[in-house]
């Protein structure tokens, strides 16, 4: 059996590569750790209009928070790239850091400070660090 945190990693540094199954490969079963955000999660889908099923930005964000400070952030984006995006860095920038607006703000600068939009999506940079923004702020309201 192939491990799908293994098999299919999610693109990083690197969102023109992609994994793909191989002729005859099946994947039979998915087994993800239970994370720490059962309490302060959001996900969060624009779309340019209601009826359409697909995003032009999604963001899942969920935060582990302990004494008022982020013990553990998790953070992808969907609709900016051919696979979901996880932020690798901004998760680890949030860290020990307190839930407010200031950081949740740092952090999608963070994220996408070295985006390379083609010309008709170039919107979407703008747009995507309001969506993390907005979902790391829903995340911790959730529960409070």
């Amino acid at each position: 059996m192939i491990d799908f945190k293994d098999f299919h990693r999610l693109p990083g540094n690197q969102p023109e590569k992609d994994t793909n199954l191989m002729p005859g490969e099946l994947i039979t079963a998915i087994h993800l750790s239970k994370p720490n955000f059962a309490d302060n999660y959001y996900y969060l889908k624009i779309r340019e209009r209601s009826s359409y099923a697909f995003a032009l930005i999604s963001v899942a964000a969920g935060l582990a928070i302990e004494g008022g400070v982020i013990q553990k952030a998790g953070i992808a984006m969907g609709g900016v790239a051919h696979i979901p995006w996880k932020l690798s860095k901004a998760e680890e920038f949030l860290i020990g850091k307190k839930p407010n607006t200031e950081n949740f703000e740092t952090v999608a600068e963070l994220a996408l400070r070295d985006a390379k939009p083609f010309k008709d999506n170039a919107y979407k940079v703008e747009m995507g660090k309001k969506a993390i923004t907005r979902a790391l702020t829903q995340a911790y309201e959730r529960k409070m």
